[in-house]
């Protein structure tokens, strides 16, 4: 009858959503074992951050999240552009998943000379603020703990991977949070200045 194959249907969706999450954890634990290997070019911070602002601003706008990118001054990193996009997808992604309702998720690159693994370093910082609901202090111990998830259906290794990458790199991720208020993550990473100052016309 048209009610079995109904619920033979929904069976095979079921299973099948089952195998796609295994193969999501599957891949993200992989992932997170083996460090991967960096391709490192010289990146344009600017064109890093409109690639992921463009691309993932039509899906927060359907939850109401709007996606402001301010100006970002002009900056080199030599970074695995792939990777760098993967982390601040994340990032992006995450904040947006942080906000009930309306709110605003804000991109922006801030230039500092600033303690970076125990030197004093010139950095470039992307900054990922939400006006979400900011995290309690249980959740902000476990955030880089493997597995740790506050999601359905997360993995729980979005954050460990993305600090595993960042620290290939050479920096960290920071962040502040406060309930009710909202998160700022921020990617801290070794400027490329040499190379910004051996280019012609480089804005200072």
């Amino acid at each position: 009858s048209s009610s079995d194959a109904a619920s033979a249907r929904d069976d095979v969706q079921v299973i099948s959503d089952e195998i796609n999450r295994l193969e999501r954890i599957v891949g993200d634990f992989l992932q997170f074992a083996r460090p991967p290997e960096l391709e490192r070019q010289m990146i344009l911070l600017e064109n890093l951050v409109a690639d992921v602002g463009n691309l993932l601003a039509p899906q927060l706008a359907k939850k109401s999240v709007r996606l402001v990118q301010e100006p970002v001054p002009r900056a080199w990193v030599l970074a695995d552009p792939s990777k760098m996009k993967q982390v601040l997808i994340n990032l992006v992604q995450n904040a947006g998943q942080s906000i009930e309702g309306a709110g605003t998720v804000t991109l922006r690159v801030v230039l500092a000379r600033q303690a970076l693994l125990g030197s004093s370093s010139d950095v470039a910082i992307i900054e990922v603020a939400d006006t979400g609901k900011g995290m309690s202090p249980e959740v902000v111990k476990r955030l880089f703990d493997p597995f740790f998830t506050t999601k359905d259906g997360g993995t729980g290794l979005g954050l460990p991977i993305a600090g595993r990458i960042i620290e290939l790199h050479g920096g960290v991720i920071e962040f502040d949070t406060q309930p009710h208020r909202g998160t700022t993550f921020r990617i801290v990473l070794p400027r490329a200045s040499y190379h910004e100052e051996s280019t012609p016309n480089t804005a200072h």
